[in-house]
């Protein structure tokens, strides 16, 4: 049962909420502007020796991380992402062990991981989401 009426989509509500997060999250990446430095502190370390130079405002993972979730937001926009709840949390579960066994001192990852593990766990968790969400 619809409450919100047959005009509401909400995929699309939820698909546009995610395209405009992991934007304001991709421009801080990059730009790293003052004003959203206390919002990016809030959900990552920004170590510079974990961070690229052309992206200062997140680290590696973090980075791309938000890449992969506005990436995979906008594919959500137009098709439905191919995957299941388990897909989602299956290609999250790299960058959560990776994060853990460098968190924990069995060794230190390299930014090139970090990317790839961070984008990975961003369409993880759109398509986690989706399912969520699908109609």
């Amino acid at each position: 049962m619809r409450i919100l009426g047959p005009m509401v989509n909400l995929r699309k509500i939820g698909t546009i909420l995610l395209i405009s997060i992991g934007a304001i999250f991709v421009f801080g990446a990059f730009v790293n502007p003052q004003f959203l430095r206390p919002l990016l502190g809030m959900t990552c370390h920004r170590l510079p020796h974990r961070s690229f130079s052309w992206a200062p405002g997140l680290c590696a993972r973090c980075t791309f991380f938000w890449v992969g979730i506005l990436f995979s937001s906008l594919l959500m926009f137009f098709r439905r992402l191919p995957g299941s709840l388990v897909l989602g949390l299956l290609f999250i579960l790299p960058m959560a062990l990776d994060g853990t066994m460098q968190f924990i001192g069995l060794y230190e990852s390299t930014n090139t991981v970090r990317m790839i593990t961070g984008f990975f766990a961003g369409y993880g968790l759109c398509a986690f989401l989706e399912e969520g969400i699908a109609e």
